[in-house]
């Protein structure tokens, strides 16, 4: 009999929400151009917008309210510099952050059509076992404060 692993470590959930993300694009038929999701002028940008989108999703997933306590948190986490290792600075990772806002609340309705029978990819429900405290700040209401009402719109 095999048991079922219900927790993640955080390079797991990274990959786990990066894979789903790219299948919630393709499902919605979103192809990224030159690195950008959201058409805009300008070369391309030395941070490709799917990586982006994969952090501020992690940002909501992880209950973070502010971006600049997630900015501060993602800097200091091993990890995520080991698997992002180019990265914006805190007003550009706000602007893009703001920038993918819409599209992230679009691709709602993509994750939808793939949950099918199944348990979605990640869930409140999945515990991450190597997350620790969140650092203190008073909690900002970011632009994405309404994306868990987005994802309740399949049930």
């Amino acid at each position: 009999m095999s048991t079922i692993r219900k927790t993640f470590d955080l390079e797991e959930l990274v990959i786990t929400v990066y894979s789903a993300l790219d299948d919630a694009l393709a499902e919605a038929q979103i192809v990224a151009r030159s690195g950008k999701l959201v058409p805009r002028p300008g070369p391309p940008p030395e941070v490709d917008d799917r990586e982006v989108l994969c952090l501020a999703v992690l940002q909501e997933l992880l209950g973070f309210e502010s971006d600049h306590a997630f900015y501060q948190w993602f800097e200091s986490n091993a990890v995520l510099r080991k698997l992002f290792p180019r990265r914006l600075s805190r007003p550009n990772w706000a602007d893009r952050r703001a920038l993918l806002t819409p599209l992230a609340k679009g691709l709602s309705q993509a994750f939808c059509a793939l949950d099918g029978e199944e348990s979605p990819p990640f869930s409140s429900s999945t515990r991450i076992r190597s997350m620790f405290a969140v650092p203190s700040e008073p909690a900002k209401k970011n632009v994405s404060a309404d994306w868990p009402n987005a994802a309740t719109a399949c049930r």
